[in-house]
């Protein structure tokens, strides 16, 4: 087990000696967790139901196929505020207990120990298996926590002359029972449709709509700590990984300058995406590293603060309307000339203006789905060529900010609200010939084009290019599942494509 526990942390990081107890005892789980809590624990059965061992379970539990086993899952929660502490599944073969053992474990409010207990069985606990899964939706849901957080789980059977009288497994949010405080945060991803005025002459410039995703998603772990520094990165080119590591940095140091806190914060990322690929990783990332460290230090800030502080949305507020709110986004852009918020043409990047006001925000319609596909390509737009892209196509021309304007007020948000998925895909690919997404298309390899087509030909409404790319999009009302697996055969093993919703 020491080598077991060992292995875990080189995987989600130190467990705590009540984390390491929980999974290691030998003892009755529930009697712990009073001990542990201060309070009574009670258990309330989620499933349950008498079924027939399949293979798996037959030689699991060393019985015959087609025994009858009861199958229970439970979760086990504080009594007083009813925290779900754990959730737990066990199968107990019913030809080993008698039948006043039986129907006490088929009352949901009895423990299995105080029913040993209760019957005075001998038994002992032998502990399998422990180890650690990402949460689903619904596990999820039962602890109130978010999908893809890691969980500590174990494997163990209470043992009867020799033979299993019940199989369990166990789990529980790897950040409950810890010693030290963390903060958790999630981030969702998002769609630069297109900005709307890089011409100025009005008085104002940028502003764009933008669509905030459910996946692909960002998200951490943090926690005081005596270094500034980050894990849990995945293996992606060194360059890149340097760069999302910086902005997670980045955004911390100027976090805790602001708040004047002169200790620092680790960082543990449990789930993300790739930076540069039009899904504006950098700006969530960057977020979600200011918003974890105002937490830790009980400071209550917006999320237009924590992007003001941490250097993001000088130029599109999407990705920063996206991680307060989520939704169909319309951001209302910057004063511009001397007296302005901006001076001149630049991306988010390389900008120091405030982030936008946002105009309006919709839901967007349920029923849609949005297919992502991201080609693997050598040449992405970002960093200094990204500046210059700025630099040397700004000011686009008035009739084009004017035209979009249009499109975007009297078709594209009505169709929205109408729920109209033909006139909203119109507008969708109409704006990729006009200002700057023009230009953002213009600059991309063939491929890119050969994709959005492709979408549309396989009965997508719309398509187009997020951001700079090289992420193409498609909106999709069908079932998707055909359209998603034509564009990953298209794409290669090297790309990537899947189905998720606004």
């Amino acid at each position: 087990m020491i080598e077991k526990i060992k292995n875990i942390e080189k995987d989600v990081g130190r467990l705590s000696s009540l984390q390491k107890l929980l999974l290691t005892t030998d003892g009755s789980i529930t009697n712990t967790l009073e001990i542990l809590t201060g309070n009574e624990v009670k258990i309330e059965t989620i499933y349950q139901e008498i079924g027939k061992a399949d293979d798996y379970l037959a030689e699991r539990l060393n019985i015959s196929k087609g025994d009858e086993i009861n199958e229970r899952v439970v979760r086990i929660y504080n009594s007083i505020n009813n925290k779900t502490l754990i959730y737990a599944k066990s199968y107990a073969p019913l030809k080993r207990a008698n039948d006043q053992f039986s129907n006490d474990l088929f009352r949901a409010d009895i423990p299995i120990g105080k029913i040993l207990k209760k019957y005075k069985i001998e038994s002992r606990r032998e502990i399998k298996n422990i180890n650690f899964l990402r949460a689903d939706k619904k596990i999820s849901q039962v602890f109130g926590i978010f999908e893809n957080e890691i969980l500590l789980c174990r494997n163990y059977s209470i043992i009867k002359d020799g033979e299993i009288l019940i199989d369990i497994y166990e789990m529980f949010p790897y950040n409950n029972f810890q010693n030290e405080f963390k903060v958790v945060i999630e981030t969702p991803s998002r769609l630069h449709l297109t900005l709307i005025d890089l011409n100025g002459i009005d008085g104002r410039v940028d502003g764009g709509i933008g669509i905030t995703l459910s996946k692909p998603t960002f998200l951490v772990e943090a926690k005081i700590s005596d270094e500034l520094r980050v894990f849990g990165l995945k293996g992606r080119a060194e360059d890149h990984l340097i760069d999302q590591r910086n902005h997670i940095l980045t955004a911390a140091k100027r976090m805790l300058d602001y708040l004047g806190v002169k200790t620092n914060v680790e960082f543990r990322v449990r789930e993300d995406y790739p930076i540069h690929i039009g899904l504006g990783s950098g700006t969530q990332m960057s977020l979600a590293a200011g918003k974890a460290v105002a937490e830790l230090f009980d400071k209550e800030l917006n999320a237009a603060d924590i992007s003001k502080i941490v250097g993001r949305g000088g130029t599109s507020g999407i990705g920063t309307a996206a991680f307060e709110n989520g939704g169909f986004i319309l951001d209302g852009g910057h004063s511009f000339g001397e007296i302005g918020d901006k001076k001149d043409y630049a991306p988010s990047a390389a900008s120091v203006a405030s982030p936008p006001p946002v105009i309006a925000r919709y839901n967007f319609p349920e029923e849609w789905n949005i297919l992502i596909a991201t080609p693997k390509i050598d040449r992405k737009l970002y960093g200094s060529e990204e500046v210059d892209i700025f630099k040397n196509f700004c000011p686009i021309d008035l009739s084009d900010v004017r035209e979009l304007s249009h499109i975007i007020l009297l078709k594209m948000i009505p169709s929205l609200l109408e729920k109209d998925i033909r006139s909203f895909g119109e507008s969708i690919n109409r704006i990729q010939t006009i200002g700057f997404k023009k230009v953002e298309l213009d600059l991309q390899p063939e491929v890119i084009i050969d994709l959005m087509d492709l979408i549309r030909d396989l009965g997508a409404a719309g398509a187009g290019l997020s951001s700079f790319g090289p992420t193409v999009y498609g909106i999709i009302d069908k079932d998707a599942k055909e359209i998603e697996t034509n564009v990953k055969n298209f794409l290669g093993k090297d790309g990537e494509a899947f189905v998720t919703k606004a």
